[in-house]
């Protein structure tokens, strides 16, 4: 894969919900903008996500963790496996602790570290991985819905 086809450290593939978009293959093959960028796949997502709506559309935040309420009940009933829900939450509250540019800076290292662990098995993404999920990625691999 082609790192130089595409630009992890841009703020817009950090989702309102904690999502790191610059690891989805829509995002690494060109499909897709990222949430914010309400480009490409994303754009289908942002007008069907009850956590996107609540946060942009309705609160005019740029994430979750921006609300007084975060994290609500949103999130269990979107994220609704423990892994899942439990990342993004962290995602948030990492923000929150360190700043975008940091947490940005670390997701760029590790979705680095996800393609040459692709490259090395001889495939575009993880997700078509046979050994996915492994000891560098503990979850499903973060692709379009």
């Amino acid at each position: 894969m082609n790192k130089s086809k595409f630009n992890l450290k841009n703020k817009a593939l950090i989702a309102p919900c904690g999502l790191y978009c610059g690891e989805c293959s829509a995002f690494q093959d060109g499909r897709c903008g990222g949430c914010i960028s309400r480009k490409g796949l994303c754009l289908k997502y942002t007008k069907i996500c009850g956590i996107y709506s609540c946060c942009v559309d309705k609160r005019s935040l740029r994430v979750c963790n921006e609300c007084k309420e975060f994290p609500c009940g949103k999130f269990p009933a979107f994220f609704d496996t423990p892994a899942w829900y439990k990342e993004v939450v962290e995602n948030l509250r990492r923000i929150e602790k360190v700043g975008v540019e940091k947490f940005l800076g670390e997701q760029v290292k590790r979705v680095n570290q996800l393609i040459r662990c692709a490259e090395k098995h001889a495939v575009v993404h993880c997700s078509l991985c046979k050994e996915c999920p492994c000891g560098i990625l503990k979850r499903p691999p973060l692709t379009p819905a």
